[in-house]
């Protein structure tokens, strides 16, 4: 488990990424092909140099067979690509670039939770259905930010609507007035923001200060996680929308899983860590189907079998890696609406992945010729 432990979305992976892989690792009866199941766990700092090290490091001294979670684009293609090298298994749940199954893909890493165009797609998608068509879009300035901006402004252009504009800001910025100021001045029906963990929350704090919501403004927030919610309040983060690979409260299995995730947590599971949890899971069946824990083998099984678990209930993997699966839009209830602690989401519209992903991966993720 490599993941953020100190850093800005240690809530949305860190501790609760760990424990969701206990957790499969339990389901899976604690062993595999005879040999007990160990996890070690390490924080990268969101830095490439100190996650290929501790990689190299599992992988080359203490017999790790698979990685998973590692968020962070920079970290995870790194982690990926070593893990690729050696024949082993990357389960990449908190990182979504393109780049991953695309010009970087492996035929041993798998992208589970969320991308950067399913993320903007499902949020476009379901604001044309309301009939919204001017956006402003805004990002951090990297390459992550800049891929979720051509994906809104694909997607926006493709429906039919008109991107008013865009900004961008750095990592770590203690102020957005500026940003939504202009964005306010352009006089869209949404801002779509990939901004995620405290920045995230700092924009749309500063968005319901400047009044947005209260002028009819929906603000479509792509990388909200419930965690993000709970330390802003309803009263902040009402009629926010945001899209979730799951949400704990969507039916039995997924209250099931989420009440003994927070047996340990104190608190309801991320989309991100429920990721986590099915990847894990996937691993391992397809290790036992397999008969063996060589990389190359086990991912071949991966793809074979459909996932399914308490998380996931139906999805598929397609040859670059990409976890074919459904999404979920919702939105933040008001504090009337909500039933009691946790309770923080309608679910507006389920998301088929059919609608979001290109039926055929990318043509020039050439994984059978690799």
């Amino acid at each position: 488990m490599l993941t953020d432990m100190s850093g800005v979305i240690a809530d949305t992976v860190g501790k609760g990424s760990v424990v969701a892989a206990e957790l499969a690792v339990a389901d899976a009866g604690g062993s595999v092909l005879g040999r007990p199941i160990q996890i070690l766990s390490a924080d990268h700092q969101f830095k490439p140099d100190i996650g290929l090290t501790i990689a190299r490091r599992w992988f080359d001294e203490e017999h790790v067979e698979a990685i998973a979670d590692v968020p962070g684009s920079n970290v995870a293609l790194g982690v990926q690509n070593l893990a690729k090298s050696k024949g082993k298994i990357a389960l990449i749940s908190g990182s979504g670039s393109l780049d991953l199954f695309g010009k970087s893909c492996s035929p041993t890493g798998f992208i589970w939770s969320f991308d950067t165009t399913v993320l903007p797609r499902a949020s476009v998608l379901s604001g044309a259905a309301d009939g919204l068509k001017k956006w402003f879009v805004v990002g951090p300035d990297y390459a992550f930010g800049h891929q979720m901006e051509r994906a809104v402004t694909d997607t926006v252009t493709e429906m039919g609507g008109t991107v008013v504009g865009t900004r961008r800001s750095a990592i770590g910025t203690s102020d957005f007035a500026s940003l939504l100021l202009s964005a306010a001045e352009a006089k869209p029906q949404v801002i779509a923001s990939s901004f995620a963990g405290h920045d995230g929350v700092l924009l749309i704090e500063n968005a319901s200060e400047f009044g947005l919501l209260k002028e009819g403004i929906r603000i479509a927030s792509m990388m909200l996680f419930i965690t993000d919610v709970h330390s802003l309040g309803l009263d902040r983060m009402k009629g926010i929308y945001t899209t979730a690979a799951f949400y704990w409260d969507d039916n039995d299995d997924t209250r099931a899983f989420s009440k003994r995730f927070a047996e340990k947590m104190k608190r309801p599971p991320t989309y991100l860590q429920a990721g986590v949890y099915s990847s894990v899971s996937h691993y391992l069946k397809s290790v036992k189907a397999a008969g063996t824990t060589e990389g190359v083998e086990v991912a071949k099984k991966m793809r074979e079998l459909p996932v399914s678990d308490l998380t996931t209930p139906s999805a598929t993997i397609r040859a670059d890696g990409r976890v074919m699966r459904d999404m979920l839009l919702v939105q933040v209830k008001s504090p009337d609406e909500s039933r009691g602690p946790w309770d923080y989401y309608k679910i507006i519209r389920r998301l088929k992945a059919s609608e979001l992903m290109p039926a055929q991966p990318n043509p020039d993720c050439a994984i059978e010729q690799r």
